[in-house]
Formats: structure tokens, C-alpha cells, sequence
């Protein structure tokens, strides 16, 4: 990742895979414009100043899901993105990277959530590849199936 620029929204973001292979995301809502259709993610977030990403992909992980890990369980980066977004009537450059676990029980975890991720996140669920190909609902991130060829089965 680049050096810490401010006006850049630097993530951590994880891709949950279970035994299957089958992907774990998140679906959430754009408070901000009530009327656009939902969109998928993968859990993660924001680099909180003095994180590593592995850190604050940890702690996300925790705090969306439930899951506890150490952050180098987390393990090397697998992918990056770059990319502008809007959200809640804000724009958003973002840069980001991915990290792998594999893990059978992730879930929602509402208690976690900050109040713009409780008003924005409503369910999670697995997805397998054929699932991710073929949908027409709006997947973040857009190469999502292209980090998922780089994992090993």
C-alpha cells in the first residue's frame, strides 16, 4: 500500500472462506440514498491511525462477524483495490487490501457494529463462486472472482 495519505480511505478486508470454498459477504444499504438497490462486501474496514492493516482487518473481523483472530493468522496479502465510491452523500477514494481465513461459523454481529454499519449492514450469508458469476446484484469488490481464483481450494 502506498504511504498514508489522508485523503484516502485505507482499508483491511477479508475473504471468508469455508471448507466448500464458498465465500462469506455482507449486504448493506447506502443510508444516504435510501432508493439504491443493496450492494455485497466482504467483512473489513477502515485502518484506524497507528494499525496495521492486518490490525485493523482483525479487528473488523471481530467487531462484523464475531470472529477473534490473531492478525498474522490473517497471513500475507492476497489482493489490493483502488477505487471511488459514494456513500451516505459522501465521495470516497479507497485503497485497500485483502487478506484470507478460511472459517465455518461467521455471522452477522450486530453488537459490534458502529451506528453507520448497524444502519447500513442487514445480513450476511455464504456465496460460492458460480453464485458471485452469475448474479446481477451488485458485488464489492468488482474482481471479487479474480481474488477468489488466487486462494487455494
Amino acid at each position: 500500500m502506498d504511504a498514508f495519505d489522508p485523503s484516502i480511505r485505507q482499508v483491511g478486508r477479508v475473504l471468508i472462506r469455508n471448507h466448500a470454498g464458498d465465500l462469506f459477504l455482507l449486504r448493506g444499504r447506502d443510508p444516504g440514498e435510501p432508493d439504491r438497490p443493496a450492494f455485497w462486501f466482504t467483512p473489513g474496514g477502515k485502518i484506524d491511525p497507528g494499525e496495521t492493516a492486518q490490525e485493523a482487518a482483525a479487528r473488523e473481523l471481530q467487531e462484523e462477524v464475531g470472529i477473534v483472530v490473531e492478525p498474522a493468522a490473517l497471513g500475507e496479502v492476497i489482493g489490493t483495490e483502488d477505487v471511488t465510491y459514494r456513500f451516505n452523500g459522501v465521495s470516497y477514494r479507497q485503497s485497500g487490501v485483502f487478506f484470507a481465513l478460511r472459517h465455518e461459523s461467521p455471522r452477522l454481529h450486530g453488537e459490534g457494529l458502529t451506528a453507520i454499519e448497524a444502519e447500513t449492514i442487514d445480513m450476511g450469508r455464504w456465496w460460492s463462486l458460480a453464485q458471485i458469476l452469475a448474479t446481477e446484484e451488485t458485488i464489492y469488490p468488482e474482481n471479487l472472482s479474480e481474488l477468489m481464483a488466487k486462494l487455494a481450494p
